[in-house]
């Protein structure tokens, strides 16, 4: 029995890397692609997932804090990654009004695969 028992768990463990091997492709993609957006940055994708290149990148550097920053005409995001070492508030409009969905962000390494809203417009806030 204990042969048997044997050749279960190793056909077990088998299929179980095999399915694996098979799932990692998918979700390494999308963690590849969001990687290419680099510390210091906040960048958005048009598509859910961190598909494709980032539609916008934007950093302290050149982005000033405490204002609206619209996203640039005819892009709507739907996942983004915030890489700054500061918060970061996504607004469904453009104005950055409260009237429409909105939610605040920590810093240095917040991945949101999928937006729970379209995200057109963003605030920066200064450190506390």
């Amino acid at each position: 029995m204990s042969g048997m028992r044997r050749r279960i768990v190793c056909a077990l463990a088998l299929t179980t890397s095999l399915l694996s091997a098979m799932a990692s492709p998918g979700a390494f993609a999308g963690e590849a692609t969001a990687a290419s957006c680099v510390p210091g940055q906040v960048c958005f994708w048009a598509a859910p997932g961190f598909t494709g290149t980032p539609a916008a990148t934007f950093e302290l550097a050149t982005t000033n804090a405490n204002e609206c920053v619209s996203l640039p005409d005819g892009v709507d995001a739907l996942s983004f990654a915030n890489r700054m070492d500061r918060y970061v508030t996504m607004y469904q409009s453009r104005e950055c009004a409260t009237e429409g969905d909105f939610s605040t962000y920590p810093g240095q390494g917040v991945f949101v695969p999928k937006v729970p809203y379209v995200v057109r417009a963003f605030q920066i806030w200064e450190k506390p």
